[in-house]
């Protein structure tokens, strides 16, 4: 956690140097994806996520800045094909936690309606909620559209569905690469995939500034 909070300072100390900027928290709904390998597959279930953005509009070249933290909290499951008796079934709850940088490019619209298309990266952390098994940072990126629907200067709601990779989901460690030892005796698994997740949200938009 306290990695989680350093990395959150870091990335919100240069916004904080902007005259203007939108405060945006969000609840939305995520799907966790899956991933195969060799000896089974790997279900993150889906569920209700959160996080905030804090954007700084008009950045440049009709673009806003972003900076975002979303977080689900739901179950792994990792489930074992016939044929591998070595390999357990195994879950356990685990937060998938997305840090991302990036730009809402506008669309077109007016005032009140402001479409966008969003790219993101930053890193994504899977981090167990047991003891034996350690968090497991990637690199990831998102790709979104969505529309800010504003109500006054100040206020409005932001909608948007995004498509969220985590990049090289693989090297898993006796269950799916959370953990030096796991599951099954500490078993190894020598695979390399790609975990595809995705998510729809609103937040509420609190402009800040001048």
């Amino acid at each position: 956690m306290n990695k989680f909070k350093t990395l959150l300072l870091v990335l919100l100390f240069p916004v904080l140097a902007y005259s203007q900027v939108e405060i945006v928290p969000s609840v939305g709904y995520m799907f966790g994806g899956g991933v195969k390998f060799y000896q089974g597959k790997l279900k993150v279930t889906d569920g209700m996520n959160y996080g905030v953005s804090i954007i700084v509009p008009d950045f440049k070249y009709a673009t806003d800045l972003e900076i975002s933290y979303t977080r689900l909290d739901s179950k792994a499951r990792f489930t074992a094909y016939p044929g591998y008796p070595l390999y357990q079934d195994d879950e356990v709850n685990v937060s998938t936690n997305y840090f991302q940088v990036g730009v809402l490019k506008s669309l077109g619209g007016d005032d009140m309606i402001k479409p966008f298309g969003s790219f993101s990266m930053g890193a994504t952390v899977f981090s167990p909620k047991v003891s034996n098994y350690d968090d497991t940072w990637r690199f990831s990126i998102t790709l979104g559209l969505g529309a800010k629907l504003m109500f006054s200067d100040r206020v409005g709601i932001m909608l948007r569905g995004r498509l969220m990779l985590p990049m090289n989901f693989g090297g898993v460690g006796g269950y799916y690469g959370i953990g030096s030892g796991g599951s099954g005796g500490g078993l190894y698994v020598d695979s390399y995939a790609a975990l595809v997740q995705g998510d729809f949200s609103a937040g509420l938009i609190l402009s800040l500034g001048k």
